[in-house]
């Protein structure tokens, strides 16, 4: 019968633990860094682009994975602000 105790003692303290991770990640001001990080890598990728292909890049300028890591970036930045 002890060690149901024990055992139950620590289910229940790594679920508090679970518990704790989930209510930080999911803070308001967890949240708004994520988003702030994000913008900040796409700032940094828009200056990769700039400095690949210039200003005067044009609409017709092919897709490169740069282009795709700023759209992803910029739909996970929706998605957070979403749960804000």
């Amino acid at each position: 019968m002890d060690k149901i105790g024990t055992l139950s003692s620590v289910i229940a303290a790594f679920a508090a633990v679970i518990t704790l991770i989930f209510t930080i990640r999911n803070s308001k001001g967890n949240i708004r860094r994520r988003i702030e990080r994000k913008q900040r890598k796409i700032r940094e990728l828009d200056v990769q682009l700039v400095n690949l292909y210039g200003l005067n890049r044009g609409k017709c300028h092919p897709i490169t994975p740069l282009d795709i890591r700023i759209e992803k970036l910029q739909v996970e930045i929706e998605e957070l602000q979403k749960e804000l």
